[in-house]
């Protein structure tokens, strides 16, 4: 594989890592969305089930930040490789 082949996969790396961010953006969004009118209609109960979706929800919002941090850091490592092949 040439340097100008390894740049071009590079280049479509980086672009996919930045859809893939625009993707799961949307999906949170949509997400937050969701989680919000949840806990509307199920505000108060204390089934067992509804405490268990509540944990749930809030374990997956935890891990948004995290890999909102790894799409980024992926972007910048393959663009840091990028620069440096010239």
């Amino acid at each position: 594989m040439s340097v100008g082949e390894v740049k071009a996969t590079l280049h479509a790396a980086i672009e996919a890592v930045r859809q893939g961010q625009r993707v799961f953006d949307q999906a949170v969004s949509e997400a937050e969305a969701a989680t919000g009118t949840a806990n509307a209609i199920l505000r108060g109960s204390q089934h067992e089930h509804v405490t268990d979706t509540h944990q749930a929800l809030a374990a997956a919002k935890a891990e948004v930040e995290p890999t909102r941090r790894r799409f980024a850091g992926t972007a910048e490592n393959a663009s840091d490789y990028l620069t440096r092949l010239g």
